[in-house]
């Protein structure tokens, strides 16, 4: 384990489960607003995803303000919201108040359509932000990662890819315990530096990666398992505000 990786010295900063891109763009993902409703249904009733996403936020807006950094551009990658068919009522209301508080921390808001994001335009319209398929900035792409986009991947001028959709996780163990931790994943595809996003919800912890299986085909991720098993897994430390590199993460799960 080490605390570089091949991003921490340049434009991309890893921050809790978000990325900094360029002192002036934050990206967070997979928020799920109203899976908490949906769980609530089968008799589950913790009553806090939205406000652990505002702490979480929050704590993050602190620290750019400390250090003076003032943001242009937030980019949701994908999967704002839960429900697939239908906008509920905790949707409705929740994602407008997370959209207002984003709102007062930016100049754009981006909207990145996920797989649970199909009856997203009249809240984007509503707030009337962004909701686009996929997102260049730069020589950086951004796409939730369930469909590829043949050309924006391929074009040359894009160099690094920033996928979400997966809520990779990763289960570390000792001859004592066994422990669940949130991680990035960051590897290479298709000759592009390519980095998978941890979800931002405390709700849905993440897919653990221990039971990822060989496929020569794509699988959940438009990257095939095989390649992914070849990226290193980095997990955030949000006391010691560093990224730790855990190395590859075939060897991770061999380990374990």
């Amino acid at each position: 384990m080490n605390q570089t990786t091949p991003f921490s010295q340049s434009r991309i900063r890893f921050l809790n489960n978000a990325l900094l891109i360029d002192n002036e763009i934050l990206v967070i993902s997979d928020t799920h607003i109203g899976f908490e409703e949906h769980i609530i249904e089968k008799g589950i009733f913790p009553n806090i995803q939205l406000k652990e996403i505002l702490y979480d936020l929050g704590e993050i807006f602190e620290k750019l303000k400390r250090e003076k950094i003032v943001l242009k551009k937030i980019i949701v990658n994908g999967d704002l919201k839960h429900e697939f068919g239908k906008i509920s009522d905790s949707e409705w209301r929740e994602v407008l108040e997370l959209l207002d508080y984003l709102g007062k921390h930016c100049s754009e808001i981006i909207l990145i359509k996920g797989n649970h994001d199909n009856i997203l335009g009249p809240i984007a319209k509503k707030k009337k932000v962004l909701l686009v398929d996929f997102y260049v900035h730069k020589d950086i792409c951004f796409m939730h990662g369930n469909r590829r986009y043949k050309k924006e991947i391929e074009a040359k001028k894009i160099k690094i890819l920033v996928f979400a959709h997966l809520h990779p996780a990763i289960t570390l163990s000792d001859k004592y315990k066994k422990e669940k931790y949130k991680c990035f994943l960051v590897g290479k595809w298709k000759k592009k530096e390519i980095i998978v996003l941890p979800s931002f919800s405390n709700i849905s912890f993440g897919y653990d990666l221990n039971s990822l299986v060989d496929k020569n085909d794509e699988g959940f991720l438009i990257v095939p398992s095989r390649t992914l098993k070849t990226f290193d897994v980095l997990i955030y430390n949000s006391k010691e505000d560093k990224i730790y590199d855990f190395g590859r993460l075939k060897r991770l799960i061999n380990k374990n």
